[in-house]
């Protein structure tokens, strides 16, 4: 249905049933044909660091959670912020959550980086309009 050519989608969520079910939505919504899932966000930095070697950076969506162990979702953010623009200015983060504290939308709306905050579980059409939104000059 959304014809960016390359899109990835990359999901960064410590519950995995929400992982399986946001991999569904996206695979059958024909979002894109490659979803990644990673449940620690730290081997997501580590394959988004890897991505620097690569001659182009496909464009991506990231699907962040914010609550997670170890690292969360704004503790990523901060991390992801020392990346070079090369892969920054290629992936465009919508933070999601099941819990809207006032405080995290707060914290996710001040936060340049992100878009969007979606709530879990996520809605496909929600979804699809957010991105299509994002990528509007296609």
């Amino acid at each position: 249905m959304i014809s960016i050519p390359d899109l990835r989608v990359i999901l960064i969520d410590d519950n995995e049933v929400d992982l399986l079910l946001h991999e569904k939505l996206v695979t059958i919504q024909q979002i894109s044909r490659t979803v990644l899932a990673f449940n620690n966000a730290n081997k997501a930095l580590e394959f988004l660091s890897s991505n620097i070697a690569l001659p182009k950076i496909p464009p991506t969506i990231l699907l962040l959670d914010i609550q997670m162990p170890e690292m969360d979702g704004f503790e990523f953010l901060e991390a992801f912020d020392s990346y070079p623009f090369k892969i920054k200015s290629q992936c465009h983060i919508i933070m999601v959550s099941s819990s809207l504290d006032y405080r995290d939308i707060s914290r996710t709306y001040a936060n340049p980086m992100v878009i969007k905050l979606l709530k879990k579980p996520l809605l496909a059409e929600e979804l699809k309009n957010t991105i299509m939104e994002i990528f509007k000059e296609f």
